[in-house]
């Protein structure tokens, strides 16, 4: 009881600092570039690191939005149900195309499910919530700026930059928290599930940052005054988003379950085995969030000083 009351105790804590940010952000959402109120020039802040996508992949992703384009300008002059099953379509394709392309914390579901213990619908569930976070915080923010004067599309941009960062910078302290967790059971040869909860819950927390490609939806939408086709499609994007994160999460899954059905013989070995196997999996976790988080925090650092 007092170990899950301490779990939950920091969990509570990790939400508290990311909600902190997040309000720091709004109070200033704008933040990016150009010069502030007073005249002074504000430095941009570079967001995390992205691999080069393939080319081959982005002209499919281009020519299913220019596809989408087309079916929210005929839905404007006549909403007939083959449109409506059209944009569905389309943007369950484009959520699939999109998630295929580097984020969308593929690497992040892997590295959690090559450690954690997890019945078999876990992995499903886990990538079906991080694509409807990652498409419905894109709702919220676009809903929130509408009323915003100016460039919305740059407005959310700007924001999205910085809650992506911060998400970042809040798994490297987790991973860390993960890490060390991981080599206290290594030492100890043991194979219990105190960091279960915190780590599942803190991945689910760090999906909550708009998705660039369902903004672009919105955007699109909200200029034809079609917003509620437009949320749908993004709803419909985020459940095709939604697969290839679960394939990486059953990727690791069923790595880990072979892993252990292979030792089962062998029960001497299989507590440290066991540990050994979180204490990589972690790893790549921490490793990976301090890649792709290194320009946003080098960039605060230089802003900072």
């Amino acid at each position: 009881m007092r170990s899950s009351r301490r779990k939950f105790i920091r969990l509570t804590v990790a939400f508290i600092m990311f909600l902190s940010c997040s309000l720091q952000l709004a109070a200033n959402p704008f933040m990016g570039g150009g010069t502030d109120a007073n005249g002074k020039t504000v430095r941009q802040v570079s967001p995390v690191r992205t691999s080069a996508a393939d080319q081959n992949l982005v002209a499919k992703q281009a020519d299913l939005r220019e596809s989408l384009g087309n079916y929210f300008y005929s839905w404007k002059e006549s909403r007939s149900r083959s449109l409506f099953w059209g944009i569905i379509g389309v943007a369950f394709l484009y959520g699939i195309l999109h998630a295929m392309g580097p984020g969308h914390r593929k690497t992040v579901i892997f590295s959690l499910y090559l450690a954690r213990k997890a019945p078999a619908w876990e992995p499903a569930g886990t990538g079906f919530l991080l694509a409807i976070l990652h498409g419905g915080s894109a709702v919220v923010l676009l809903l929130i700026l509408r009323g915003v004067s100016g460039a919305i599309s740059g407005k959310a941009d700007n924001i999205t930059v910085y809650m992506e960062g911060f998400a970042y910078v809040l798994l490297i302290a987790v991973a860390l928290y993960l890490v060390a967790g991981a080599i206290k059971e290594l030492v100890r040869s043991t194979n219990g599930t105190k960091k279960d909860a915190m780590s599942l819950g803190t991945i689910l927390l760090t999906g909550i940052y708009p998705c660039p490609g369902a903004i672009l939806v919105l955007v699109l939408s909200l200029t034809l005054n079609i917003t509620d086709i437009g949320i749908l499609a993004v709803f419909a994007m985020s459940l095709g988003m939604s697969i290839p994160i679960i394939a990486a999460g059953y990727l690791a899954w069923f790595g880990r379950i072979g892993i252990f059905l292979a030792l089962k013989s062998n029960e001497a070995r299989l507590g440290r085995i066991s540990a050994g196997v979180e204490l990589f999996g972690y790893s790549v976790l921490l490793l990976f969030s301090v890649y792709m988080a290194e320009p946003f925090i080098l960039s605060l650092i230089r802003n900072a000083f």
